[in-house]
């Protein structure tokens, strides 16, 4: 994995049939009379408009179905009671915190579901990759799972995704699916949009300083020119660009090597770019 040949790539987890708006549709210019706000907020679209976006075949952007997060998602806030560690009872005062959770609108989608598209080198590596989903699925991830949270249920077989993974006439681009890191070697004539992501290992490796390094990540819906269209890009961190030396050290003295993946699974399209003035 670390000399850029994972067995499988995964894109983030979208909601329902929805995909991100890609980059390059964000910087066009819509008509005047367009709610530029609304185009602003927008973050997704229904698939068959994201389709016709990725081959160039309708000429136009449809800025009325551009999706803010707010017709995706919901959020609530969810209050609870601190323990004191002596005697394992709630605070008299100043126990009492809330935490924001995000939840998606079964109303958008049909039903609350994700959808996680993947790539793998071979069928092997497909076997493996629903193996590994399946045994997540079972304990949960993030940092809540010992509260039951992080735990999914995988409730039909993969079936392949032909309308994305088709080869586009005349492709001059390519569209990233995940959240990822670019490698040395990847394009950089594109449009992306970075965060810095503050990253935790494991409680129980047992580490004092749980923190990773702050890693600079890119969003999904980052475009590049590329020729010809690569099916990723991105690499895996090895440890030492991950910890810090001592947390490495420690891990290392225990026989334990981790690595970060920070690939992006990525689909050919033809793209309107800022500077053919066709946006």
């Amino acid at each position: 994995m670390l000399a850029g040949r994972p067995p499988f790539v995964l894109s983030d987890a979208f909601p329902g049939d929805l995909l991100p708006v890609p980059i390059v549709v964000r910087l066009a210019k819509p008509p005047p009379h367009t709610d530029r706000k609304a185009v602003k907020r927008g973050r997704w679209l229904p698939r068959e408009d994201f389709l016709a976006l990725r081959a160039a075949e309708n000429g136009g952007v449809p800025w009325d179905r551009l999706l803010p997060d707010s017709r995706v998602f919901r959020d609530e806030t969810t209050t609870h009671n601190t323990l004191a560690r002596d005697s394992d009872a709630s605070f008299e005062e100043g126990g009492l915190f809330s935490r924001p959770d995000t939840l998606l609108l079964p109303a958008q989608n049909g039903d609350a579901l994700l959808t996680l598209y993947f790539r793998a080198a071979d069928d092997s590596a497909a076997d493996l990759l629903l193996e590994l989903l399946h045994e997540l699925s079972l304990t949960g991830f993030g940092a809540d799972i010992a509260t039951g949270r992080g735990q999914f249920d995988i409730p039909a077989d993969p079936r392949p995704a032909d309308d994305l993974d088709a080869p586009t006439t005349r492709a001059n681009g390519l569209i990233c699916l995940s959240t990822f890191q670019p490698a040395p070697a990847d394009p950089a004539d594109g449009f992306w949009e970075a965060f810095p992501k503050f990253g935790k290992v494991a409680a129980d490796l047992g580490l004092s300083d749980v923190r990773k390094y702050t890693l600079i990540m890119f969003r999904p819906g980052a475009c590049f020119r590329a020729q010809p269209p690569r099916p990723f890009l991105g690499r895996a961190l090895a440890m030492d660009y991950v910890l810090p030396t001592d947390a490495a050290a420690a891990l290392r003295d225990r026989g334990i090597e981790i690595i970060h993946p920070a690939f992006g699974l990525t689909i050919p399209g033809r793209f309107l770019w800022p500077d053919m003035g066709l946006l």
